[in-house]
C-alpha cells in the first residue's frame, strides 16, 4: 500500500475516532480499538482492556464539544501492518459542568489485523511549555512584586498574541462545520450566509458556478441523503484573507436512486467581511470512487 493512501486511511480513522468519542458512540469505538489498549497522557498511563473501556465510555467524567485535528499530522509506515500518527487538536470540553478548552498534541499507534486498521496506543499531551513552567505554581519571593508583575505581563501578552490567530483559525473551522451541516440538509438559507456575493465555486469539467448556479444545483438535490466526512489538512490566515485545504467524502443517495461516493480535495479562498468569515472561492477536485 503506498504511503499516501496509508496517511489518508490513518488520518480518517483517527478522525473517527474522535467522532466516536464526541457522539459517545460505543460500538465504533470498540471496532476501532485493540485491546489491551496503552493509553497515556497528563494524569499517567494504563492498559484498559474492553469491560473497563465500555465502563468508561458508559459513564464518562467529560463530554467532547469539538475536537479539531489540526494540519501538519505526521504519519509513518513502520510494517505493512503497523503504522504511528501524530499531530496537534484543540478541544472544547465540558468539565464537572463547566467549559474547558485545551491545545493537545496527540499520537497513536495503529495496528492492521485481517485488513482491519486498530489503535493499539494513544498518548495525549497539553501543549505548554515543555518543562510545565506555565503550569507550575510560581516560586518568585512574595517581595518581589515586580518580577511577577512583569512575569504576569508576558504570559498575558503571549497568550493574547497567539489567541488572535487561534479564533479565526477557530472561526474557520466552524464555518467548515455549519457548512456541512446545512449542506446535509439542504439548508440553502443557511448556505447562503456564508458566502460573499461575488463567490465563485469550481468543479472539474464545468464552467465556474455563481452564487446563483449554485443555489440551482442545492435544489437540484433537496430530498436526497447525504453523508459527509470533512478532513481539514491546513488553514492559514493572512489578514482578512484565509484559505484552507480540506479532504472531503461525500455519499449521496437520491430518493429510490443509486448510491455514489465522490472524495477528493478541496481548496478555499475565504475572506473576512463585517468580522466574519465567508467563502470567497471553492475548487473542489472530488471524484466518485
Amino acid at each position: 500500500m503506498e504511503h499516501d493512501e496509508v496517511e489518508e486511511d490513518i488520518l480518517e480513522l483517527e478522525q473517527r475516532y474522535w467522532q466516536a468519542m464526541k457522539e459517545n458512540d460505543v460500538t465504533t469505538a470498540l471496532q476501532l480499538t485493540d485491546f489491551p489498549c496503552i493509553v497515556s497522557g497528563p494524569q499517567g498511563i494504563g492498559s484498559i482492556d474492553e469491560q473497563t473501556f465500555m465502563k468508561m465510555m458508559s459513564n464518562p467524567s467529560y463530554s467532547i464539544q469539538k475536537a479539531d485535528m489540526q494540519g501538519g499530522a505526521k504519519v509513518r509506515l513502520l510494517r505493512d501492518d503497523v503504522a504511528v500518527v501524530a499531530y496537534k487538536v484543540h478541544e472544547e470540553l465540558t468539565v464537572e459542568g463547566k467549559p474547558v478548552k485545551l491545545d493537545t498534541t496527540d499520537s497513536s499507534t495503529w495496528i492492521r489485523r485481517d485488513g482491519q486498521w486498530f489503535c493499539a496506543l494513544h498518548a495525549e499531551s497539553i501543549m505548554g511549555d515543555p518543562y510545565g513552567r506555565d503550569r507550575a505554581q510560581r516560586q518568585t519571593p512574595a517581595g518581589d512584586h515586580e518580577a511577577r508583575g512583569q512575569a504576569k505581563q508576558n504570559q498575558q501578552a503571549q497568550i493574547q498574541e497567539k489567541q488572535t490567530f487561534s479564533d479565526d483559525e477557530h472561526a474557520i473551522r466552524e464555518l467548515i462545520d455549519s457548512w456541512m451541516a446545512a449542506s446535509k440538509t439542504g439548508d440553502v438559507r443557511k448556505l447562503l450566509t456564508m458566502v460573499t456575493d461575488d463567490v465563485m465555486f469550481m468543479v472539474p469539467g464545468r464552467r465556474p458556478m455563481s452564487k446563483e448556479a449554485f443555489v440551482v444545483a442545492v435544489q437540484a438535490r433537496q430530498g436526497s441523503a447525504v453523508d459527509s466526512l470533512a478532513q481539514i489538512k491546513e488553514i492559514e490566515v493572512m489578514g482578512d484573507w484565509a484559505w484552507c485545504r480540506v479532504h472531503l467524502t461525500v455519499t449521496l443517495t437520491p430518493p429510490g436512486g443509486k448510491r455514489t461516493t465522490r472524495s477528493g480535495f478541496t481548496l478555499t479562498v475565504l475572506r473576512k467581511q463585517s468580522g466574519k468569515w465567508r467563502i470567497f472561492r471553492d475548487a473542489n477536485l472530488m471524484m466518485e470512487e
